[in-house]
This record gives structure tokens, sequence and C-alpha cells, in this order.
């Protein structure tokens, strides 16, 4: 019975699309770069990638790497939307397709690089508004976001290419 109630409260307390905006879709792909995550003879390693649907960036843009590595969901509480995570090696690339949560503003990015003092393992991405829902989109198709992200030696590099 107490699990029960849990996974009711669960689902009660998760975020709920609005009606009222319509769903922006997203084209992503995540690229790492064969030099990535470099240890100290220069060979690249394997990353951790997490990808984060944001309703706004501060907690996220405030909070330490260990914070969110190991409690994102209480660290972010009402601003996560949506997370998607996953282990790149080097050279390897990802692609994520999926409608985004009308609430999202931003897209937040962590990488778990292997020297985080010199690393830049964060970075934000602003979205723009989602537009007002409108019956014409069940023929005309709904607006896109395409991003590549590049995930070098200790950085991220968001590009939105034309």
């Amino acid at each position: 019975m107490a699990a029960s109630a849990a996974a009711l409260l669960c689902a009660c307390s998760a975020p709920q699309p609005d009606a009222s905006r319509e769903q922006i879709k997203l084209a992503l792909a995540v690229d790492a770069r064969p030099t990535v995550n470099p240890d100290e003879q220069d060979r690249a390693a394997p990353v951790l990638v997490r990808v984060y649907e944001l309703k706004t960036e501060a907690a996220f843009s405030s909070a330490d790497y260990f914070s969110l590595d190991q409690n994102d969901s209480t660290v972010l509480t009402q601003d996560l939307l949506a997370r998607d995570a996953f282990v790149l090696r080097p050279g390897e690339s990802r692609s994520i397709e999926r409608k985004l949560n009308p609430q999202t503003t931003a897209l937040g990015f962590l990488v778990g690089y292997r020297d985080l003092g010199k690393a830049t393992w964060r970075t934000v991405y602003p979205l723009p508004p989602a537009p007002e829902a409108a019956w014409y989109r069940a023929v005309v198709p709904a607006r896109k976001v395409r991003l590549q992200v590049v995930l070098d030696q200790q950085t991220i590099t968001v590009i939105k290419p034309d």
C-alpha cells in the first residue's frame, strides 16, 4: 500500500506538459572527439554525458558537479523536466530526437571529465519560448531545434547548424 501511495505521489508531482503551449521537436547530436577526456599520457577516455531539460537554469548553473552527479533530481527539484544520461567513448556519437516539454526554457549539459578543475564540465543552451498551441499543427509540422554538442578534450561546445 505504501508503494502505491509513493507511486501516486511521484506521478502527481511529475511536471505535466502545458497544453496551451506547443511541443518543439529536438534533434540533438552529441559528438565526442577522438581526443576527449585525456589522461596524463594524453590517452582519450570515455565520458559520462547528461542532457537536462530545464524549466529554469538557475539551480543547474549554481550547483557543483558532484551534487548534480550524485543527486540531480533533488538539486534541480522543480526545474528538472527530463534527463538523458549515457557514456560516450572517444570518437563516438549519440543522437536524441524527441518533443521537448513546452515548459523547457533551456537545455543543460553535464560532462564527467577526468580533470574537473581544468574542464568546462557544464554548459546551458537557452531555448526560445514554446509558441502557443495551434489547431493547424495537425497538418503543419511543429518547430524543430537542431543542435550539435561537441565534446573536446575538456570543453563542451553547442552549435546550432544553419
